[in-house]
């Protein structure tokens, strides 16, 4: 059985009280991948899908000027970042990691009591005050010098973690095999969140673009 995971703090969130972001959210939340696929030469990891603004709309039963409106307002905030190609777009939900990861390879698990459920939801929070730095270490995926990370990361404003959680979806797609990427110490060290993204052109060669969808 598959489910997703809905943090009570949602209530506190800006967009809540905006009824088609909200339902746009909650959509992606429901269609992202769980697991790492491949569509078309195109490595997905899990909190991403590909999609478009047609598409979205059919699904959801909103104007495409609707759904752009939008993703705009979830992507400016931080919520999800898009990387747009010619036909079709990959969308990337940037809190994915943090709370819909899951528990492979212990099969299921018994049901705790009220009195459990309870204490297990205290203990994460506050063993995830800034829980932002989770998502950073489990998007980037080079786990190496975690205890020095966390000492430049707290060092940073919430502006650039925002930024951070935006900017490394895109930068791990550029670098795939992680032998290439920064060490993550290096990368906050030296603010290379500001960066551009290359991609290696041979390999967008590589990549037929499929038709059907576009933002």
């Amino acid at each position: 059985m598959r489910f997703i995971k809905l943090h009570i703090e949602i209530l506190n969130w800006e967009w809540y009280t905006d009824a088609n972001v909200l339902r746009i959210f909650i959509h992606l939340l429901l269609k992202a991948n769980y697991g790492f696929s491949k569509w078309k030469g195109y490595n997905l990891q899990p909190g991403q899908l590909i999609t478009g603004r047609k598409k979205l709309a059919s699904e959801l039963e909103l104007t495409e000027k609707q759904v752009r409106i939008s993703l705009s307002k979830l992507e400016k905030s931080g919520t999800i970042s898009i990387e747009r190609a010619n036909r079709f777009s990959i969308v990337t939900i940037c809190n994915w990691a943090l709370y819909q990861s899951q528990t492979k390879g212990k099969g299921p698990a018994k049901r705790p009591t009220e009195g459990q459920q309870r204490a297990t939801v205290i203990e994460e929070y506050k063993k995830n005050t800034d829980n932002k730095f989770d998502q950073f270490w489990e998007l980037y995926d080079k786990k190496t010098g975690k205890k020095r990370c966390l000492v430049l990361w707290n060092k940073l404003s919430d502006a650039d973690k925002t930024k951070i959680l935006t900017h490394v979806p895109k930068y791990v797609k550029s670098k795939p095999d992680k032998q290439f990427r920064k060490d993550p110490a290096t990368y906050l060290n030296g603010e290379h969140w500001l960066d551009d993204v290359v991609f290696n052109e041979h390999v967008k060669l590589q990549s037929p673009e499929p038709a059907g969808f576009k933002f």
